[in-house]
C-alpha cells in the first residue's frame, strides 16, 4: 500500500516513470493528414491531440520533435484532425506505420483534399480542419496550434481510444 507521501514524489529523470503513467490516461485516436508544401498527402496516428479554445476555434497538435510527424507538420500550412471510430484499427495501424515502410494509405482509404488544411479521411466521427497558428518547441515536442476553418461531422459511432498500448473503446452509459 502506497501513502499520500509516496504518490507527491516525482521521478523527473525516469522517462520510463512518466511514460508508464501516462499510458494509464485513455486518449481518443486521431489520424493527423497534411498536405504538404511540394504537394504530397502524408499524415500520422496521433492521440496527442486537444480542444485549445472555443472562441476563436483553436485545436492543437503534438508530435515527438524528432519524428516524421514533427517534419510533416514544419512543411505544411494546415492539417486536418481526423477523429476514428471504434472500427477504424487498420486506419490507425496503417498511419502508426513509419512512411517509408507502409503502404500509400491514401490509395487505400477515400478521402478529399481540402486547401490548406489538406486531406479529409472519410468514414471518420469528424474532423477537424485547420491553418497553422503557432508552433511551439516543448521538450522533446512539438506543438502545432491550428486556427480551425471547417468543422465535418460524420456519424455518431462510439471512437477508438488507446489505453495502456492497446485500442479499445467507450460505450455510453444508459
Amino acid at each position: 500500500m502506497t501513502s499520500p507521501q509516496d504518490s507527491l514524489r516525482f521521478h523527473g529523470g525516469d522517462p520510463e516513470a512518466f511514460r508508464g503513467l501516462a499510458r494509464r490516461w485513455a486518449a481518443s485516436v486521431t489520424v493527423v493528414t497534411v498536405a504538404r508544401h511540394d504537394g504530397t498527402l502524408d499524415g500520422f496516428t496521433a492521440t496527442g491531440f486537444l480542444t485549445v479554445s472555443i472562441d476563436p476555434p483553436i485545436v492543437m497538435v503534438s508530435a515527438t520533435r524528432e519524428s516524421s510527424a514533427a517534419e510533416m507538420l514544419s512543411e505544411t500550412d494546415g492539417f486536418v484532425v481526423n477523429l476514428l471510430a471504434h472500427h477504424q484499427r487498420d486506419l490507425a495501424d496503417l498511419f502508426a506505420t513509419p512512411h517509408p515502410q507502409r503502404d500509400d494509405p491514401f490509395a487505400r482509404f477515400a478521402h478529399h483534399v481540402e486547401a490548406p488544411a489538406g486531406p479529409r479521411l472519410g468514414g471518420t466521427l469528424g474532423a477537424f480542419s485547420a491553418r497553422v497558428r503557432q508552433r511551439i518547441d516543448a521538450g522533446d515536442h512539438v506543438l502545432v496550434l491550428g486556427d480551425v476553418i471547417a468543422l465535418h461531422h460524420g456519424p455518431d459511432d462510439a471512437p477508438l481510444v488507446y489505453h495502456n498500448r492497446q485500442y479499445g473503446t467507450v460505450a455510453p452509459r444508459g
